[in-house]
């Protein structure tokens, strides 16, 4: 784990919540401490693992080891005392702990007391984090580097701290982010971190995800064709992308569904969501007389049917399972809400932004792209309070394409978040370790989700200081290089989209490209001495070379087909072999989403051998 010291430095955030009058806690000097750590003798297991961890990185901090004990102990005169329990009653501290709901926290000094108390479910250990964080200086940015202060002297001043999240959903999906203590310490609650420690669900939050994972086709359609959709008077459940659902308005599907269902969740009892979508792709809705009459009805919106099959369902489950929700999509065709048909309080409904511009924030009104999205989310608010948003925030056909959308992520949750959404699950490269500069937009979406309003400039900047050292400072010139390209466009006329097939993306001008070039360079002339950093520095770098060999390889087929021979080719093949390498090393995997064809590093591979066929019909060989 890569750490970064401030000798003996006051952390930033140490002591920023202190007035003159109020004392001070003294909780470490030169490696001592008066203090122990106080839990609940009936501890949650998110607080036993936040004492745990308050205890690892105090002593990281200072050098001091505090003892944690159980509240069954005698009030001690120096306590930290962490989440509901028999000391903090016992100093009269009176903690709204109900009204700070699962994920909510204190934190407060209370003289010689500091209490950290939430919600039991995750609560109290995001106060522990947060304590960390913003009053001692601590940042995780990845899984292996992080930023822990180095303090002879751990002082605090006078702190009075209340915080709930403003989304209830907060899912990061980049490879970084499936590790569990980095969620946890980032405040991330997604699926992914499955242990009771990190105050994750026992199961995942959303068992099924397609229609067709409900009602599989395998097992239905023989003997149940009518609860496929009719698509050109043909019932049929298949189509390219599986582009064919369910005829929603089918009694007997609708039956068998529930009894699924509740099947599923008297074995799961812990869950709080079940998931019931639409299939994937562009559509292949139903187009019977029953579901037809019912758009009809809803001013033709293909969502009707959905919202009517996912209310039956929620509303069977509803006694039963009180504190459990069906999540549906507004995507692709549904994406447009009924006109009156309002979902069940306890149906979420996630819109998605797959047809979204991405190069202008979605609150910008001169992007005519972003329209239908603003348009569809005020009336789906009008039916319902309980929206989610699936955001895609990397190029699924690309992930290696420099991808600029950096200065979107901030001012694109804000829009989200102003407009009431809850929950935000933002779509990256999970299938593979790395795309464009993806450890740091994982770190800047947990930092957005968490505080919509917390300075993203400064989070990057203190990302770039950690993870790349002493070639911080060309890779940040490069990113807002790639900024004032977006920026420029002051006629919204570039609109980048999740999907860009052309890697002659129009904002890689030729100059932007050799100025890219040059900061690389010198990036990786300043951490020459670095290994770990400079392989960091060569994977950020793919996104550059990805870009040149792309384009190096039709350049050298044209070239090949000459009688003449240039030195480009030789040039081309170290530039082949120096990617390939530096992809190993780095752990990539993918060039853009695993479900795609052709996705994998070997796919490319063949691919540029395909390219490059020389006028002899061999292959140039890339080893």
């Amino acid at each position: 784990m890569t750490d970064s010291s401030y000798g003996d430095a006051v952390a930033p955030g140490a002591g920023s919540h202190s007035t003159a009058a109020a004392p001070s806690l003294l909780l470490a000097d030169d490696g001592r401490s008066d203090y122990r750590i106080v839990l609940s003798a009936s501890a949650s297991p998110s607080e036993k693992h936040a004492a745990q961890e308050l205890q690892m990185f105090l002593e990281r901090i200072c050098g001091a080891r505090l003892p944690i004990v159980t509240d069954e102990e005698t009030l001690g005169e120096h306590e930290i005392i962490l989440g509901d329990n028999a000391h903090l009653r016992e100093i009269g501290e009176k903690v709204d702990l109900e009204g700070l709901g699962d994920e909510g926290f204190v934190i407060r000094t209370a003289p010689p007391h500091l209490v950290i108390a939430g919600g039991r479910l995750r609560g109290t250990m995001y106060g522990v984090y947060t304590f960390l964080e913003d009053h001692l200086g601590c940042r995780w940015f990845t899984p292996e580097v992080s930023r822990i202060p180095k303090l002879e002297r751990l002082e605090v001043g006078d702190i009075s701290d209340r915080q709930i999240p403003v989304l209830e959903g907060r899912d990061v999906y980049f490879q970084h982010a499936f590790d569990a203590d980095w969620a946890a310490r980032n405040r991330v609650n997604t699926g992914r971190a499955v242990t009771k420690e990190h105050g994750a669900k026992a199961e995942p939050p959303w068992p099924y995800a397609l229609f067709y994972l409900l009602i599989p086709p395998d097992k239905y359609f023989a003997s149940h064709p009518e609860w496929f959709s009719q698509v050109d008077g043909e019932r049929t459940h298949i189509g390219r992308f599986q582009r064919a659902q369910l005829c929603l308005t089918n009694e007997g599907l609708i039956q068998e569904a529930i009894k699924i269902a509740k099947a599923w969740l008297r074995e799961h009892p812990q869950a709080t969501v079940i998931s019931v979508m639409q299939n994937d792709g562009a559509g292949g809705w139903c187009e019977c007389n029953d579901c037809a009459a019912l758009e009809a009805r809803e001013g033709g919106a293909h969502s009707a049917p959905i919202i009517y099959f996912v209310n039956r369902i929620a509303e069977a489950i509803a006694d039963e399972h009180p504190g459990v929700a069906v999540s549906t999509l507004a995507y692709w065709y549904s994406q447009r809400p009924p006109k009156t048909l309002k979902p069940r309080p306890n149906v979420i409904v996630r819109m998605c932004t797959n047809q979204c511009c991405r190069s202008h924030a979605f609150a910008n009104e001169k992007c005519e792209q972003n329209a239908p999205l603003r348009e569809d989310l005020r009336h789906w608010f009008e039916l319902t309070q309980r929206i989610y948003v699936w955001d895609y925030v990397v190029n699924f056909r690309h992930y290696l394409l420099p991808f600029a959308n950096l200065g979107r992520l901030g001012p694109n949750i804000r829009f989200f978040v102003n407009h009431g959404v809850r929950g935000i699950f933002a779509q990256g490269s999970g299938d593979s370790p790395h795309s464009d500069l993806s450890p740091l937009k994982a770190y800047v979406l947990a930092k957005l989700m968490w505080n919509p309003d917390c300075n993203e400039e400064r989070a990057v900047d203190e990302f770039l200081a950690a993870y790349f050292g002493a070639a911080a400072q060309p890779i940040r010139a490069y990113l807002d290089s790639l900024e004032r390209e977006i920026e420029a466009d002051d006629l919204v006329r570039l609109h980048l989209s999740s999907f860009v097939q052309a890697v002659e993306a129009s904002y890689l001008t030729p100059e932007l490209l050799a100025r890219a070039a040059r900061l690389f360079d010198e990036a990786e002339r300043l951490v020459a001495d670095d290994p770990e950093r400079r392989l960091r520095v060569q994977a950020a770098r793919l996104s550059l070379d990805y870009v040149k060999l792309w384009l190096a390889a039709r350049v050298h087929a044209l070239v090949s087909a000459e009688d003449r021979r240039l030195p480009l080719g030789d040039w081309y093949r170290q530039a082949a072999e120096e990617f390939f390498s530096v992809a190993e090393r780095a752990g990539v995997t993918h060039i853009r989403e695993s479900s795609r064809s052709e996705s994998t590093m070997d796919d490319f591979r063949r691919q540029l051998a395909t390219i490059t066929r020389t006028k002899e019909g061999e292959d140039v060989e890339i080893t």
